[in-house]
Order: structure tokens, then sequence, then C-alpha cells
């Protein structure tokens, strides 16, 4: 993951995530980039009124002035926080919506990872699927997306959760941005499945054993959920017992992680974010 991109609204959670990665991947060679983008409707951060000549400067203008102005002093401030003489940094500010901005990094620059932050378990689950963040996760397909939670201290994920339904079948293109971050990380891969049903059918029972082999040389288990009311709260279960350090899914089209978007229960529910989330896009 050689080019990675980091969306910034210079909020607290948005620098915790940048300072996330640079430290998830500090003995890696890696370019950043960092950017921020605005519209008509993003809220001046300065109150002050410029002018130039004389002449107040029009909205979009200020806007611009101060992304370029704030995307500098990030740069700066990760720097002094957790410089990396392997890390480079380039600063993107643009007049676009976020999601199209991400779509169009991710062509022009090559983009391996976007890292993006959450709102972390002080949000209901109902809050934090509105979030932008997960907008993103469901609306880009082409790159995978790393979401780090607010209030949570970086820690290295040595055990990373794989959720799993075993209803489609794996390639290695699919399964590299996993097996990377476990190498990366010197991580054990716990694939997690929901009993869904009594018994693996036999598509189920192959694609488990390609996805192992795949995982392979990797350190690898697999576990069983009980089917819960929730897919959420099994997972949750799941989590905790196993002191998980990160949990990765894949983003098919009706898959297992859009099902978990979309349970009628969610609202309802607490879901402590509290680990960094990898949402992987499937082959189409």
């Amino acid at each position: 993951m050689q080019n990675i991109l980091v969306p910034t609204d210079f909020s607290n959670d948005a620098y915790n995530a940048l300072y996330s990665a640079s430290t998830l991947f500090k003995s890696k060679s890696c370019n950043f980039y960092l950017m921020n983008v605005y519209n008509e409707s993003t809220p001046l951060i300065s109150r002050s009124i410029d002018k130039v000549n004389g002449e107040v400067k029009g909205l979009l203008e200020q806007l611009k002035d101060e992304s370029n102005e704030e995307l500098n002093h990030t740069f700066h401030r990760i720097n002094l926080d957790n410089k990396c003489p392997k890390h480079n940094y380039k600063l993107i500010s643009k007049k676009m919506d976020l999601i199209g901005a991400i779509s169009q990094a991710i062509d022009d620059y090559k983009i391996d990872l976007v890292v993006m932050g959450n709102k972390g378990k002080t949000s209901a689950l109902g809050v934090f699927m509105g979030s932008s963040t997960t907008k993103t996760m469901a609306s880009v397909k082409k790159c995978p997306i790393l979401a780090i939670p607010m209030n949570a201290e970086f820690r290295v994920p040595y055990e990373i959760a794989f959720a799993t339904s075993y209803k489609r079948h794996y390639d290695a293109e699919v399964l590299d941005p996993l097996r990377y971050m476990a190498n990366c990380c010197g991580s054990a891969i716990r694939i997690v499945h929901i009993n869904e049903e009594e018994h693996l059918d036999k598509v189920q029972e192959s694609n488990l054993k390609t996805l192992r082999a795949y995982l392979d040389p990797i350190e690898n288990s697999v576990h069983w959920m009980p089917n819960f009311t929730s897919k959420t709260q099994a997972i949750q279960v799941f989590l905790e017992e196993l002191g998980i350090g990160m949990l990765a899914m894949v983003n098919y089209e009706h898959s297992f992680f859009g099902n978990l978007l979309h349970e009628p229960i969610i609202k309802k529910l607490a879901f402590n974010i509290d680990i960094p989330i990898l949402v992987i896009p499937g082959t189409k």
C-alpha cells in the first residue's frame, strides 16, 4: 500500500485517522495524500472577513485559502507528532463533493488505501451509519477503506477478524489488502461466520477451503458465532471475547457488510466501534 489517501475536514477524528495511518505504516515507504474538499455550503473556519485591495473576497475564494492553510497546518503537525523519513506528503484542495473527489483521487494518484475517521463508540450506530465515512464505504468500490475510531488510542492489531458468510468465492486480488495488513502488523486472522444455517453447503465449504488456502502461511483460525437477534450483536460479542484489534469485511452487493448496514434493529443498538474497520471492495 504505497499510495494512501486521507480525506480531512480538519476535525480531531480526521487527524487521529492520519496519525494512526502514519503509525501503522511507519516502517513502510508511503505517499500520503491529504485531501480537503469544500463547496458553497462549507462553513468558514475563520469569522474574520478577508479583503484584497480593499474588496471583500468571495466565499469560495476564502474557503480555498482556508483549505490550503489548514492542509499546510495539518502537514506540519503530523511531521512534529510522528515524523517518518519514509513518508512523503501531497496536499490536495478541491471544490467538489467528498465521494466524487475520493473516486477521482483514487484514479489520479493510483490510491491503494483510503483512511478516514469515524465517530467512534460515543455515538449510537444509527448516527455512525449516517456519517460520511460509512457513505463512502458504501459508495466507493475501487479501493479498500480503513475507518479509524476517533476516541481509541492506536494499537497494532495483532488479531484481525474477517467476517464472512462463505457464500462468495474469494480470489487472491480481493484478499490482497487483508493479507498485506496482516503481514504488515504481524497479525493472525480470525475468520468469523454467523450460524445462519445448521451446516455449510458444498459451495460454502469449498469457499472456506479456498479462503484458508489463500491466507496461508498467515496464522488463521475459523470461528462460529450463534445467530443472535442482530448480526451487529454477534460480531460485537466476538470482537470482545477474542480481543480483536481490527475488523475486516468484503463489500459485495447484498453482502454481509451490506446486510449489516441495513439491519432494522440497527438504530436501537449501541455498537462500540472502538477498533479500525477495513472494508475491501469485491470484484465486479
